[in-house]
């Protein structure tokens, strides 16, 4: 770093300007490497929030006040902002957004959420993608209520709370994405949608591994969120929404019954096919899927699973709430997932979607998935004995841990919550999945199945042995 003496070229601050690029003019201005003016790399997050003698002693050489160069930094900036969210905090370092009319670059523009130039409002650009079709007319008007709103974080928590709600509906309707869902926004076309989906699919749906959103991408799923963060109320019926979207499956055509009254045909339906609430699993997933879902599919699953519980529980003579439902699967659950729970019971597709699980689920064979629940959430580790006659090759490296979260999935056809290792890594299962072999699987579910069994026959003794306790179920039978 160069000697606190200032600088002979002096070098003033443009308003708004961002303090590392400020430095790399004043670096340029004398001939020096930024590395050697400051004392760290160009693409060091000196900008973010540097300490104050690094501040005091760029003063001394630049002859700016510490107080502006604390205002070009992002904290100085924005002190109420959390940095940390992954849409509306930090920029990568290493991916810059720029304007493509070569103004300066702005504090403003170290933020995801900040998507066009503060000073002629154009569209950035970064390394991923430097050529973006024209922003749509409508990302304009909702980024000037952005900087009002980002403005506002200094003094007002009503603005940090939107920010908070707007990270979480950018999130989530990433992966909600379709050609004509969310409905296009004003000015917004089928062109500029597609190319959106497609980069979203490409690099987070399927992609190995995740990576910063251009410009382009965040100003879509910002303008397509914006209204909806307002408040609580109208963020959360977004969020329903989305959990219902993001659920790819669509059942074929052929597989939907076409009823005039879905509700009562599917109470029908569950009626004939023997299927009660105790066979429900806590999640509806379908044959060829992870034992394990994608998280954006699990509200939407586990929303179903209640819907289902309810209704099976209606068609055999017992009626039963969500919350009943809930309880029922004795096992943790969001507020969200029962209020989309709600609202499948009153939607003609979504009943006739529920009708395909029934059909599926009396197919693979009913299960009393309420017993397997009981009976196997206190099994932390498989036994030894479980291991025994499992071949050398495949037993020599099973962990009993995660075999036992394995036959929790594998018996209930749930999810993790509720079972032995409710905490356990998801991926994590879902490789110890993939490694076993036909054979070890199979060892392992013929385990849990003369468990469940052996506990069957257990209770069935015991009631038989028991006079008093046979009258007193029979009462209240009747």
């Amino acid at each position: 770093m160069s000697d606190a003496s200032q600088l002979p070229v002096a070098v003033d601050i443009q308003p708004g300007e961002d303090i590392a690029a400020y430095l790399q003019r004043v670096a340029d201005a004398n001939y020096l490497d930024f590395p050697v003016l400051t004392g760290h790399r160009r693409t060091a997050r000196v900008w973010e929030d540097p300490d104050h003698p690094l501040l005091a002693r760029l003063s001394s050489i630049t002859g700016v006040a510490e107080e502006r160069l604390r205002a070009a930094t992002l904290r100085g900036t924005y002190p109420g902002m959390a940095l940390g969210r992954a849409r509306t905090g930090r920029r990568y370092a290493g991916q810059p957004a720029t304007c493509p009319r070569g103004c300066i670059d702005t504090v403003a523009a170290r933020l995801n959420l900040v998507v066009l130039c503060t000073n002629c409002e154009e569209l950035f650009i970064d390394r991923l993608d430097p050529t973006p079709p024209p922003v749509p007319t409508r990302v304009r008007h909702v980024h000037r209520e952005v900087m009002a709103t980002l403005a506002a974080t200094t003094s007002s928590q009503s603005a940090r709370d939107r920010l908070r709600r707007l990270e979480s509906l950018m999130a989530e309707v990433e992966l909600a994405l379709w050609r004509n869902w969310p409905p296009l926004f004003d000015g917004e076309t089928q062109q500029w949608r597609t190319r959106a989906v497609r980069w979203v699919d490409c690099n987070v749906i399927t992609g190995r591994y995740t990576i910063a959103r251009p410009p382009s991408i965040t100003a879509t799923l910002l303008t397509l969120t914006w209204d909806a963060s307002v408040d609580r109320a109208t963020a959360e019926a977004m969020l329903d929404d989305i959990a219902i979207m993001a659920d790819p499956w669509d059942p074929d055509p052929q597989e939907m019954p076409d009823w005039c009254n879905p509700r009562d045909g599917l109470l029908d339906v569950l009626e004939n096919l023997g299927l009660e609430a105790r066979h429900v699993p806590t999640i509806l997933r379908l044959p060829d899927e992870p034992i394990i879902l994608p998280e954006h599919q699990r509200t939407h699953r586990t929303a179903e699973a209640f819907a289902l519980t309810a209704l099976a529980s209606e068609a055999h003579g017992t009626p039963m709430t969500i919350a009943g439902a809930a309880s029922l699967h004795a096992a943790d659950s969001s507020s969200r997932a029962q209020r989309v729970a709600v609202r499948l019971l009153d939607d003609r597709y979504a009943l006739c979607r529920l009708a395909v699980h029934a059909e599926r689920l009396h197919s693979a064979g009913l299960l009393d998935r309420a017993q397997a629940r009981a009976e196997l959430r206190g099994i932390q580790r498989l036994p030894s004995s479980a291991l025994r006659d499992i071949p050398r090759a495949g037993g020599a490296h099973l962990d009993r841990e995660a075999a036992a979260a394995w036959v929790w999935l594998d018996a209930t056809a749930g999810r993790p919550a509720g079972g032995p290792h409710p905490n356990r890594s998801n991926a994590s299962i879902v490789t110890f999945d993939s490694a076993l072999d036909p054979e070890t699987k199979l060892h392992l579910r013929t385990w849990w199945r003369n468990r469940l069994t052996s506990s069957s026959d257990l209770v069935t003794a015991e009631e038989s042995a028991s006079p008093a306790r046979n009258t007193e179920v029979t009462r209240d039978a009747g």
